[in-house]
Parts: structure tokens; sequence; C-alpha cells
């Protein structure tokens, strides 16, 4: 065991605290899970499931940071990578599909024809974070200045967006858009859309899709601001601001985030070809 802790630089601790933040994550969806299914204490189950998102924010916030400080405070790091795989795995695969089963798979009410593509959905963005992890991985050693795909990450964030925006528009935008049912649960009007939105951001993780890495500048400083907005949006949910403008910010801030990361998606090959010139023939 001590020899195990020599091998393991600064970076690698934080590394560690990343993956622990995906299975504190889980840990709060499985509360959230006991309560709703147990129809018991339903109202605080909601808050388990935004500090369920919380916690992945966190993560994601913790997986920026632990490259820089590798890079400047190096040791020569020989688990970094495989952590990076592992905690990544967790944190952005399997604690966000996760928690997009728990927040609309309406706990048995809903009909078979919904939840089992919704099942299906959530395993698909687990499968593409896992080949979406390895390909990263294979191509490490190569430096590209972009990334071939949306990092998973990103796709957490997209996930976490989406779902979050959902279950807040009954709260922030009044009645129901659009009566939508599958079965006799509860739930909020558009919670189809988390059918094409697991298929997309797995989609995006595999693709050839060349997206810029920002380092720095302008790119670097509207992440920051999309990070900013989720953890605000999250955080006033938590607080028990759930109804009028509590709800109303939240569901603008988190519109705000999915509107940068669907940009970055859009404008990023543009970026890419833009500063390096990556649509050129090889």
């Amino acid at each position: 065991m001590k020899t195990t802790f020599r091998l393991m630089g600064i970076a690698d601790w934080i590394t560690l605290g990343n993956g622990l933040l995906g299975t504190l994550s889980i840990v709060f969806l499985i509360l959230a899970f006991d309560g709703f299914a147990s129809q018991d204490d339903s109202h605080l189950s909601e808050y388990y499931l935004w500090f369920a998102m919380l916690f992945i924010l966190l993560s994601v916030i913790g997986d920026i940071i632990d490259g820089p400080i590798a890079r400047r405070y190096s040791k020569r790091r020989y688990l970094g990578s495989y952590l990076d795989l592992m905690s990544d795995a967790i944190s952005f695969g399997v604690a966000p599909a996760l928690l997009v089963f728990g927040m609309f798979s309406r706990w048995g009410e809903a009909a078979p024809y919904w939840t089992i593509p919704l099942a299906i959905a959530c395993c698909w963005v687990v499968i593409c974070a896992m080949l979406r992890l390895a390909r990263f991985q294979y191509e490490s050693d190569k430096e590209y200045p972009w990334f071939n795909g949306l990092a998973s990450p990103g796709s957490a964030l997209l996930l976490i967006s989406l779902a979050g925006l959902i279950w807040i528009q009954p709260e922030a935008l009044g009645p129901d858009l659009i009566e939508w049912k599958y079965g006799e649960g509860d739930h909020p009007a558009l919670d189809w859309l988390v059918l094409p939105g697991c298929i997309i951001a797995g989609y995006l993780m595999i693709s050839d899709r060349r997206l810029p890495k920002y380092k720095g500048g302008f790119g670097l400083k509207l992440t920051l601001v999309m990070l900013i907005s989720i953890l605000l949006g999250t955080v006033i949910q938590i607080a028990g601001y759930t109804t009028g403008n509590g709800a109303i910010l939240s569901f603008t801030l988190l519109s705000s985030s999915l509107i940068l990361i669907v940009t970055h998606v859009v404008i990023g090959p543009t970026i890419c070809e833009k500063e390096w010139g990556l649509f050129q023939e090889e």
C-alpha cells in the first residue's frame, strides 16, 4: 500500500476525489429512488436529485483543474491516466445516466414502452462514455490540439442541463405545455426530450467531430460562465427556491448553459478549421 501511494502525485488525489464525487452522486440517487418508490418524503427526494447533480458538477470542476496541476507539480505519473479513465467513467458515464433514469422513469408507474427505451438510452450513454474514454487514452500520446468528439464531462453537463430544464419547466413556465402520458405517474410534459438527448449526447462522444480545447482566452471564459450558470441553477434548487422566481431563475441559468454547450458543438469544428486548419486533407 505504501508503494502505491508513492506512485501518486497531487493531481492523482484530485482524480480520486472526482471518482468519489461521482460515487456520492450515485449514493444520493439511491436515497432519492428509495423516497420516490416508497412515496414517503418525495419532496425530500427531489433535493437528493439536485445534490446528485451538484456532485457531478463538482467532479467536472475537479477534472478541469487536475490537468494543469499535474503539469505544474508533476512527479512522473504512473497512475494518473488510468485513474482518469475509471473516475470519469463513474462521474460522467454511470452517474449522469442513472440521474436521467431516476428522474424520468416514474418508479414503475410508466408503461414499458416508455421505461424500456429510457433504460436503453441511458445504457447507450454509459457505453459511449466508456468508448470515448478508451479512445481518448489511445490518442493521448498524439497530443492533438482538439478533441475528437465531445468530451465526457461536456456530455455530462449537456445531460444535466437538459434534465434540470425539463424537471423545472412546470414550475418555471406554468402548466404543462403538452399532455404526454406514459402510464399514470406525474411527470414533466417535456420528459420525452431526454430520449433524443441521451442518444445525441452518446453519439457526440464517439463521433469524429473535432471540437476545440479551451486552455485560455474567450473560450475558457465562456466555459467558466457555463459552469457557474449550471452551479448556481442547481444551488438555487437545493436552497429550496423551487417555485416562483427561484424556478424561473434556475430555468434561465440552465437554459444559458445548454445554449453554450450546443453552440460549442455546432461552431467547434469551424473554430478548429480557423485556428489549426484541421479540415485539410492529410
